[in-house]
């Protein structure tokens, strides 16, 4: 009875810590699409600045001014699509996954035995 009762409990904190992490999930969602839209602004006013001064200080033409701002975002792009794909999982993501899997063979390795005794009990019942 005891072993049900503090599943029931282990099944409700973990129930609650999924809402909670999907409220904040949810809420660390908007705050980021808030901020890539206020990013995106403050890049095309960087763009638009780079091109009067460009055009006007050095008296770029229109075609040279956006190549270069081109060729810089690509440069951007590209540094960034690096970092991207170098980013692999944390010391701490590898060490959860190890605790996890250590944990899943502690369960089978307690309930295999329990098991097989209850599987041997209703063979037994049935003759």
């Amino acid at each position: 009875m005891r072993a049900l009762s503090a599943s029931r409990i282990a099944y409700e904190a973990e129930a609650l810590r999924l809402r909670l992490q999907a409220r904040r999930l949810a809420a660390r969602l908007v705050l980021g699409v808030v901020a890539a839209g206020l990013v995106a602004c403050t890049v095309a006013c960087a763009h638009v600045a780079a091109w009067y001064w460009l055009r006007l200080d050095y008296g770029w033409q229109v075609h040279t001014a956006a190549l270069l701002l081109a060729a810089g975002d690509l440069v951007a792009a590209l540094v960034l699509m690096v970092v991207a794909l170098r980013l692999g999982p944390g010391p701490a993501e590898r060490e959860a996954r190890l605790v996890r899997q250590q944990a899943r063979r502690a369960i089978v390795e307690t309930t295999v035995f329990p098991m097989l005794v209850v599987r041997v009990l209703r063979l037994l019942r049935r003759r």
